[in-house]
């Protein structure tokens, strides 16, 4: 017998940095997947199957060692029930989404791996406990996380998400997306890290431009909750002048913004994520993006939609 898990990946529409020093966010599940499937075996082996990141094996033992990329968070998301384990097990990734995206692979590979493993551990878990579970993973690997994309992942849907104290709200609408990769991106890290050390001189600053982005959150919240989402496009747009104030914007990042704002049907847009690369998202649907097809750099438009199905589990 296996267990197959499936989680979505995510967006990031308001709340960026600041979601990480308490604020909210408002994130979105979207229709890309993350399959794992984790098949016991009679031995303490661990091995990992991937047809996009390759091979890797190790034994249960290995739980213990530094956890080496392409599989670190997998392996880390399975060292959470360690105590558990009496055998190994062979674990199949299936991704419809290249992890250069942006869409929070790492996000929704965790959650997929974390729900099968307790599945076959026949260990219940609440989609709260499953949102800490996945968010002291990625803390554990990245050193920092505000788990909001855990969140979009577990729950599906749109999310409003606070970190400390852990508040997850789900709200059952979607609405259409257009979302463009620049063709290159900054690690996550990385990218806290210049923000950071910008602000370091004007933490005054820094915390009143976090203070405004959570205001776009919570003003944001509200228009979800009617279905307003004009206005909504326009709160996306202000808050995209906060993220270039937070320094991770570009000209390219610029460009693409406000192409996608002159695209009918796109009622705002704005970066999604940590910028400096990665992607920009438009809330609504244009039909009208092969402008931004660029394969020299890599630059494309991702067919992506919103889906309120979170993470889900089946033995087979």
């Amino acid at each position: 017998m296996s267990f197959k898990a499936s989680a979505p990946g995510s967006m990031m529409l308001l709340g960026e940095y600041a979601v990480l020093h308490g604020k909210h966010a408002l994130v979105c599940a979207v229709d890309k997947r993350m399959v794992v499937t984790i098949t016991p075996r009679a031995d303490d082996r661990i091995c990992i199957h991937s047809a996009l990141m390759g091979d890797d094996s190790t034994n249960l033992a290995g739980l213990n060692q530094p956890l080496e990329k392409p599989f670190h968070f997998i392996l880390a998301a399975l060292k959470q029930y360690q105590t558990r384990l009496r055998y190994g097990c062979d674990i199949d990734i299936v991704s419809d989404f290249s992890d250069k995206w942006g869409l929070g692979s790492s996000a929704a590979v965790t959650v997929a791996t974390l729900s099968a493993v307790a599945a076959w551990l026949n260990v219940r878990v609440s989609l709260l406990e499953l949102v800490r579970q996945g968010r002291k993973v990625v803390r554990q690997i990245q050193g920092v996380g505000s788990g909001a994309d855990i969140a979009a992942s577990v729950f599906g849907g749109m999310v409003a998400y606070q970190a400390e104290p852990l508040a997850v709200e789900k709200f059952s609408v979607v609405y259409p997306l257009t979302a463009v990769y620049a063709g290159f991106k900054t690690p996550t890290v990385a990218a806290i890290q210049q923000v950071n050390q910008r602000f370091a001189p004007y933490p005054c600053l820094f915390h009143k431009l976090c203070h405004g982005i959570d205001q776009c959150v919570l003003e944001g919240m509200e228009l979800v909750r009617k279905q307003e989402w004009a206005k909504l496009g326009v709160v996306l747009n202000i808050q995209q002048g906060l993220m270039d104030a937070l320094g991770v914007n570009s000209p390219l990042m610029h460009a693409l913004v406000l192409g996608l704002r002159k695209l009918p049907g796109v009622l705002g847009a704005k970066i999604s994520g940590s910028g400096l690369g990665d992607c920009v998202i438009g809330l609504g649907e244009s039909t009208e993006t092969a402008v931004f097809d660029c394969a020299e750099v890599g630059m494309h438009a991702i067919p992506v939609c919103m889906t309120l199905q979170g993470v889900y589990c089946e033995k087979i």
